[in-house]
């Protein structure tokens, strides 16, 4: 009863998330906060006809998010406020900016808008690889022993064709296990904008070590990787310390759209439970 009676007032009472309306209720009114704005209406990629090509399904996102959007962005265009920093999303009908408390409540009052919500931080999973009976075996790893993955390489299936994609906190493209097995012109930056592939952190690395690290049956030694045939490309969304604002994780929804993965890995989570990246996956999908 008294869930029902939050939700219900959620619903009805605005288009602030309560996450947000925490910040903002310890916010000086000139204090800025980074936040993400979901529009009410969705792109359809379902409407589009059999045999719609991926470029013309992105450009039908990117055309309808742009006449859609183009209301708010002049309203907080004219305010004339270069700190805000606007950025636009087609992956997802949304927006990325600083705004302050005063200006975050005027846009409750409009009917385009579905939610707000505070670009907050999500973290990846941090796992601790270890053989239970505490014994570790080489060549391979006790884990493609365990899932029986050298039985699908002796029947010639190690991934070869396939490109893998994650995002993580980078990885380390010349690290011996994952050598060769990057895809040139397969790496985005959201944190720091760099130009070539890195990982400050770790994590990014030691996740695609079990996707693909090593060469299966061949003469390289301590293979971990489940699929070590295929190649893959990388998207940076976690920083040094292992946080992500969703507003990174967002803009790698939206670089994976433009790429020709099959697979994209996301070894992270949060202790909430949110759609925040609903529609990202959806249209990731359907791209």
């Amino acid at each position: 009863m008294f869930t029902t009676a939050i939700i219900g007032l959620i619903l009805v009472a605005g288009v602030i998330h309560p996450h947000l309306q925490e910040q903002l209720d310890n916010l000086q009114n000139n204090d800025m906060i980074e936040v993400i704005v979901h529009m009410k209406n969705r792109p359809d990629l379902s409407i589009l006809p059999a045999g719609t090509s991926k470029q013309e399904k992105i450009q039908f996102l990117q055309d309808y998010v742009r006449r859609d959007q183009e209301a708010l962005l002049s309203y907080l265009l004219a305010k004339h406020d270069p700190a805000m920093g606007v950025q636009t999303y087609w992956i997802f009908n949304g927006l990325a900016f600083k705004a302050t408390r005063g200006l975050i409540l005027s846009l409750t009052s409009r009917t385009d808008i579905d939610y707000i919500i505070d670009d907050y931080t999500v973290a990846y999973i941090d796992t601790n690889m270890q053989e239970g009976s505490g014994k570790i075996l080489r060549t391979p790893e006790w884990n493609i022993q365990k899932i029986k993955a050298d039985s699908c390489w002796n029947d010639g299936y190690d991934g070869t064709g396939i490109i893998i994609g994650t995002m993580d906190t980078g990885v380390d493209t010349s690290h011996p296990a994952l050598h060769g097995k990057w895809r040139p012109s397969g790496w985005f930056d959201a944190v720091n904008g760099q130009p070539g592939p890195y990982d400050d952190q770790g994590h990014g690395t030691r996740m695609m070590g079990i996707i693909c690290g090593g060469d299966g049956h061949g003469p390289f030694t301590d293979d971990i990787g489940v699929a070590p045939g295929v190649f893959y490309i990388c998207a940076k969304v976690f920083d040094s310390s292992g946080g992500a604002q969703i507003s990174w994780i967002h803009a790698g929804f939206q670089w994976f759209a433009t790429q020709d993965a099959k697979v994209v890995n996301n070894s992270w989570g949060s202790v909430s439970t949110s759609l925040e990246f609903w529609d990202d996956c959806l249209n990731l999908r359907n791209l």
